[in-house]
């Protein structure tokens, strides 16, 4: 039956076997890895560098994948220097220290033959960002050395499936399928009939005490939702109402306006003519008379004067 590596096994990997590792992590029955320079964030896809004394920031409900500090060399020749006629396989596991922060992991394992950096994801399933420092432990390795019949025909690598062997950094994820799937080929559950009220009711606390609140101002949304509709039915209704007075005061007063200019202006010339005709027709009258020239000049300067003054009243009366 595979071994377990204890302490004193796993001190003399270091350096070949598991490279860039430090030996201060290594615990009874395995070895701690490291935060390192690459992350991808699943939700936003985003790959992001993390230099040495850097934080990586993780927001609730986020995941992460992320690449070890450390690298790994499975393959036969390198684990047969160490342990002759040999292999080692390992297991994944988190550190309590991550599981106590809300960080979720699930436990993996490394194939005898790996050769890379091992990319791990984790979840921040906590109500606060869970801050990461690059070279901060997150995982630990469990070593199991493979003897006799337990080492592998065909060890990872040799296969023409395995994606991930050589890895630098983070390697995305070789899963494919069809982008166009039909309706008809998918089957999911009835989610969509489920009520989420009754949910967040029967998940127990603290979901449904935030269910209850929810519910609550589910209806107060309603009932203000309804108000301002109605409020903005009836803005409506006043603004076009407003509008089209102020279309029918704008046409009244223009029309108005047209007709006692016109009305007026006739008016006045008329009176300017008429004045100056009948003032024509009394000095003409006058010359017969024989008059001297400086009379009429001064019955005409009158006469002026006179027509000036009764246009001027007569513009000003209202009619």
């Amino acid at each position: 039956m595979a071994a377990v590596l204890s302490d004193r096994n796993i001190k003399g990997l270091i350096g070949s076997v598991i490279k860039e590792a430090d030996p201060k992590l290594i615990n009874p029955n395995g070895i701690e890895l490291r935060l390192g320079h690459r992350a991808r964030f699943i939700s936003t896809g985003e790959e992001v560098e993390i230099p040495p004394g850097s934080f990586l920031q993780i927001r609730p409900g986020e995941s992460i994948v992320f690449a070890s500090l450390e690298a790994l060399d499975f393959s036969r020749d390198t684990v047969s220097r160490v342990f002759p006629d040999s292999m080692l396989m390992a297991l994944i596991t988190p550190t309590t220290t991550m599981m106590r922060e809300g960080a979720m992991n699930v436990a993996t394992k490394v194939d005898a033959g790996f050769v890379g950096q091992l990319n791990w994801g984790l979840r921040n399933n906590s109500y606060k960002d869970l801050i990461l420092q690059h070279g901060e432990s997150i995982f630990k390795l469990t070593l199991l050395l493979l003897k006799g019949d337990e080492v592998p025909e065909k060890v990872y690598g040799d296969r023409g499936g395995d994606k991930y062997q050589n890895t630098e950094g983070i390697k995305l994820s070789g899963r494919r399928i069809h982008a166009d799937i039909p309706k008809s080929k998918l089957i999911g559950s009835s989610i969509a009939k489920l009520d989420p009220k009754k949910q967040l009711r029967e998940a127990g606390y603290p979901f449904d005490h935030i269910g209850s609140e929810l519910i609550q101002l589910d209806g107060k949304f309603e009932m203000v939702s309804r108000d301002v509709a109605s409020l903005t039915e009836k803005i409506e209704g006043e603004t076009k109402s407003v509008v089209s007075k102020i279309e029918e005061t704008k046409t009244w007063v223009a029309e108005h306006v047209e007709n006692l200019f016109s009305k007026k202006f006739i008016w006045m010339v008329g009176s300017v003519i008429g004045g100056i005709v009948l003032l024509y027709g009394l000095l003409s009258y006058l010359k017969t008379l024989a008059p001297s020239d400086s009379v009429l000049v001064a019955i005409a300067g009158v006469g002026g004067i006179v027509i000036l003054i009764v246009t001027t009243l007569l513009s000003r009366t209202k009619r």
